[in-house]
């Protein structure tokens, strides 16, 4: 066994398990054989197996490649969706955290300038600082990331675990990460030194008056639109690079275009909100007036990431919703109350007596009914049709019949259904084919159509089967049968699930045991999901990083000022909520932004796929509240600065 089912077994409350895999242990699987640390994975070995025989197939050695299975668009497209959104609040954080500390470059610029240094000289200057940082930020993040590396395999995020040795960089997508980030750095730096004129007595901002034009603004997001409207006709283009790039620049221009909004209506809002309200709030309205740049430059990461992951929470609620609507509806039908297990065994024997009696006998276990069942189709065109073999005494558990003798053979309709005879699927005497083996066998005379029972746990499925006596199904059917248990239980029971399925271990360890009425979802859907998650939490506490910076960088740059303002009495509480709402007000706006932007690009990309937009509102709501409680997290965090900043000896200057 794998060494975490090993641990598990070991662990306490696990007597259930132990006495499921009550075995001797010859040794742990290693790390080759398994997905992850944290593989659940065994090998039961006996003597008794034969190839062909009750289902068993012999398996000469492992590693068989088999051809690659392509990738559902719906999948491919919530992949593509995961990364832009993961990587582009980095990419924002990144341009902002080139800005940390910018007035005081600034600053020693004008100061080279004093003493000869032209313009094409500060501007080297300032790109090679810029240079240095970046660099050696790579390099401490390469540092950190190996160090980590070390410590990955003892993680397990919703399932998910991974190995140190697959968490192995590719060369070429790491030298474009550091390509990446320093040209990213000095363009930022090049654009930011555009709004700025560095003279030897001083630092003159250019974008103190100039009114934020509207237009091109809008533009951004709308030409993302129209490229996710134009570059993909269906879902299978998602398979075609030439037809993600447009995509994934569909995408970008619209998160993009949030950072770009921004400003503007922070600019309209306390334009018109400033000249009321207490002090805290004309003093925050006032400073957003005078540097909105610096701070929705601080808040852009965080509104990006709201942006992009209630997209991608508005694409996975409509692609989630298609496969419960596709592959749910039989699951769906049951009632709260009803709860089914199915045992099966592929014995080839048919007989169900004596375990039906042993599953009966299990705590919390209602009722178990003891059948044998087959599927058959008239052609390999027609949809399978389910037939039970049982005698009279299961089969009256399984449908209400109006007499039953060995020999017999009942058509069986849905509860609330017609009860009309279905002659075009079964018809006595027609020659039908056994799925499995290609076995012919004739339909057996049809007594009478009944109506399923309550206990029948797939009475209320769309579909008419047959119900059997030994007899009428014939030798030849039963040798093709699947023996099965339908158990009826009580969740009042503590583990009753965990029961179940260790008596069928019990029994004979090749036993499957379903849940037909418990939810189940993707594996491939369920595993992007896991990623996403693992993903979207490394995000949020970076975008947090990225703001903490940004409001101590400018507690720090205006630490005279307040200085003056508590000198002159004003109160370090009004000073407190000032900062609040200078973080708030950003922030409030910026999520409102990216709900709309969100949802619209969720909508695009679900119209790419030919799904309908499904909202979950409740996980809208609570991505909006995380982004508003890192703003109250981080304004209490800088409360230490900003009483640090506002003491009075910050007035001294020289």
């Amino acid at each position: 066994m794998s060494p975490a089912l090993r641990k598990l077994l070991a662990a306490p409350g696990s007597d259930l398990l132990r006495e499921r895999l009550d075995h001797p242990i010859t040794g742990e699987v290693a790390d080759r054989g398994l997905v992850g640390p944290g593989e659940y994975a065994f090998y039961l070995g006996g003597e008794h197996m034969a190839d062909g025989v009750a289902g068993a197939r012999r398996l000469d050695h492992f590693g068989k490649v088999y051809p690659a299975k392509p990738l559902d668009p719906e999948l491919a497209l919530l992949s593509i969706v995961g990364m832009v959104v993961l990587l582009a609040p980095v990419a924002v954080f990144i341009a902002a955290a080139v800005r940390f500390g910018g007035e005081h470059r600034d600053r020693r610029l004008a100061a080279l300038r004093l003493v000869g240094a032209d313009r094409r000289t500060t501007a080297r200057i300032a790109a090679g600082e810029t240079l240095v940082s970046a660099l050696l930020g790579v390099a401490l993040g390469a540092v950190l990331f190996l160090f980590g590396r070390q410590f990955i395999g003892l993680m397990d995020i919703q399932g998910l675990s991974v190995f140190t040795a697959d968490l192995s960089p590719q060369p070429v997508l790491a030298a474009l990460t550091v390509v990446g980030v320093v040209v990213l750095s000095l363009t930022v730096t090049r654009l930011a030194m555009n709004g700025v004129v560095v003279e030897p007595l001083g630092v003159v901002r250019k974008s103190g008056g100039a009114t934020r034009r509207l237009w091109w603004r809008i533009a951004v997001p709308v030409l993302g639109l129209l490229l996710l409207r134009t570059s993909v006709r269906g879902g299978s283009d998602l398979r075609s690079a030439t037809s993600v790039i447009p995509v994934v620049a569909g995408m970008l221009a619209l998160l993009v275009g949030v950072t770009a909004i921004l400003p503007w209506i922070l600019e309209q809002l306390t334009r018109v909100s400033g000249g009321f309200g207490p002090l805290s709030w004309q003093l925050a309205v006032r400073r957003l007036q005078l540097s909105s740049e610096a701070a929705t430059r601080s808040v852009n990461g965080i509104v990006v990431a709201v942006a992009g992951a209630i997209a991608l929470q508005t694409l996975f609620t409509g692609i989630a919703h298609g496969h419960n609507d596709s592959s749910g509806a039989a699951r769906n039908s049951s009632t709260p109350r009803t709860h089914i297990g199915v045992a099966g065994l592929d014995d080839g024997k048919g007989s169900t007596d004596r375990y039906a009696s042993v599953f009966s006998s299990t705590p919390g276990v209602q009722q178990a009914i003891g059948y044998a069942e087959l599927s058959v189709s008239g052609s390999d065109d027609d949809f399978p049709q389910t037939v039970r073999v049982a005698g009279c005494g299961q089969l009256r558990l399984l449908a209400s019949l109006p007499g039953c003798t060995d020999g017999d053979a009942f058509v069986v309709t849905p509860r609330g259904t017609t009860s009309s005879a279905d002659t075009t699927v079964w018809k006595s005497g027609s020659t039908m084919r056994l799925d499995r083996k290609g076995t012919l066998w004739k339909v057996p005379h049809i007594t009478a159509t009944v109506e399923a029972r309550s206990s029948d746990p797939q009475g209320a499925y769309p579909e008419r089967m047959l119900l059997a006596t030994p007899r009428a199904a014939g030798s030849s059917a039963m040798a093709d049968a699947v023996s099965t248990i339908s158990i009826r239980y009580s969740t009042s029971s503590e583990d009753i699930q965990d029961r179940i399925r260790t008596t069928a271990a019990r029994l004979d360890p090749s036993f499957t045991v379903e849940f037909p009425t418990q939810a189940k979802g993707d594996t491939a859907l369920d595993g992007i999901r896991r990623d996403l998650l693992a993903g979207v939490t490394a995000v949020l506490l970076l975008i947090a990083a990225s703001l903490l910076l940004g409001t101590i960088e400018q507690l720090r740059d205006r630490r005279r000022v307040l200085a003056v303002l508590v000198t002159f009495g004003t109160p370090r509480r009004t000073l407190s909520s000032s900062i609040l709402w200078q973080t708030a007000l950003p922030v409030a706006t910026g999520l409102l932004v990216a709900g709309v932007v969100g949802t619209a690009l969720g909508n695009a990309l679900l119209r790419l796929i030919g799904r309908a937009a499904v909202y979950d509102w409740n996980s809208m709501l609570a991505t909006a509240g995380i982004g508003a409680a890192a703003s109250v997290a981080v304004t209490v965090l800088t409360l230490p600065t900003l009483w640090r900043s506002s003491h009075p000896e910050n007035i001294r200057f020289e």
